[in-house]
């Protein structure tokens, strides 16, 4: 994040003023006690001349902080991408792009029971971490199986559960076993709400791709709008002039924030509505994921250094990783030691020189953050 340096009173220079105008005040009320023949005692003006100094340096403490909460949180909201919290909600609504709100998880599970009994809709379901989901349809039993579409009850991304997991019946349903299991497509699509980076992302491409109607930036918008989707790259013609295409990731998803299937159909679905006006061709591309491990020699080698180096390193692939692209190594050298608490650190793998870029990614590849590891 960049940083905003107007130069600002010291708090030595804030309290010297502070001094400065409770001495003159002082005269001035003398002089004013004086003229209308209520003058200052000795005393009264001895004890006024003690406090001068704790006076101005509680109030110089107190005009330092003001002026550094004007300079460094007021002023960056006046800038879009530098605003945080509900001045960065204004400028979201200013350009008609409004906060992703959170969604729930939707998917399908398969348990077993005696054929013809039926699981009814809006019976419920918890899974091992006490989340709650209803089927959305009656199920019925047949050789054996039911299978049931399921809704998480709470939006967000916690609901999203892997592929085999378990979830059980919160009530006894008749001839229905209490165990299901989640299918091969998982139950996912749970978003929490849109984060300021996820949003300020957004708001940064609208900012610097004005609406045209079909250019590549319109389809990265566009996708930008489906819940769950965090990173958009236009392509242009890439099958012939008839055609567009758009890169998409979807941060929140595990491993390495790739799209699933049906949030690649979701964008399709979305872009493909005439009211937007698509070509004959569209292609929704999830990117093929360059993994990029870390192992890292730190000092200090702290776990609070640890975890800010995995979260620098995570905020600079977001920024800048992008289909075709490159990170040059001195990013990377620059996120790890711009860490409040690191001293020093090297790099056991990948092996970084200075300059250039230490990997670089075809069209329809990402450069992702694997594991980071410290020696």
């Amino acid at each position: 994040m960049a940083q905003i340096n107007v130069p600002i009173p010291s708090i030595q220079e804030a309290t010297e003023n502070a001094a400065r105008l409770l001495q003159q005040s002082m005269a001035m009320a003398s002089q004013v006690a004086g003229a209308s023949g209520v003058g200052l005692s000795p005393m009264d003006i001895e004890i006024a001349r003690s406090n001068v100094q704790a006076l101005a340096v509680v109030q110089g403490l107190g005009i330092h902080g003001a002026y550094r909460y004007l300079r460094d949180f007021i002023a960056r909201q006046a800038v879009p991408i530098w605003s945080v919290d509900e001045f960065l909600d204004g400028w979201l609504m200013t350009y008609g792009m409004a906060r992703k709100e959170p969604q729930a998880s939707t998917g399908a599970v398969a348990g077993t029971g005696v054929n013809g009994a039926t699981l009814p809709t809006g019976t419920l379901l918890q899974s091992a971490a006490g989340g709650l989901y209803a089927v959305t349809a009656d199920a019925v039993v047949a050789a054996g199986v039911v299978s049931a579409s399921l809704l998480a009850m709470v939006a967000g991304a916690d609901g999203n559960l892997a592929v085999g997991a378990t979830l059980t019946l919160v009530s006894p349903v008749a001839g229905i076993d209490a165990s299901f299991t989640v299918g091969v497509a998982g139950v996912g699509g749970g978003t929490d709400l849109e984060s300021d980076a996820e949003a300020v992302y957004r708001l940064q491409q609208r900012l610097s791709n004005e609406p045209m109607g079909g250019a590549p930036g319109d389809y990265a918008r566009w996708a930008l709008e489906v819940p769950g989707i965090t990173r958009a790259w236009g392509i242009r013609n890439p099958a012939g002039p008839t055609s567009a295409g758009v890169v998409i990731m979807a941060d929140a998803n595990a491993p390495y924030g790739l799209p699933t299937t049906g949030q690649r159909d979701q964008v399709a679905a979305y872009i493909g509505d005439p009211d937007r006006g698509p070509p004959d061709e569209l292609f929704v591309i999830i990117p093929t994921a360059v993994t990029v491990n870390f192992n890292i020699t730190l000092n200090p080698n702290s776990s609070a250094n640890q975890t800010a180096v995995a979260a620098a390193l995570k905020d600079l692939f977001f920024r800048e990783s992008a289909p075709g692209g490159k990170i040059p190594h001195t990013h990377v050298i620059e996120a790890i030691s711009s860490i409040a608490g690191e001293y020093d650190h090297s790099f056991v793998s990948p092996a970084i020189t200075v300059g250039g870029a230490f990997q670089a990614a075809d069209y329809d590849q990402l450069l992702v953050l694997g594991t980071v590891v410290f020696s």
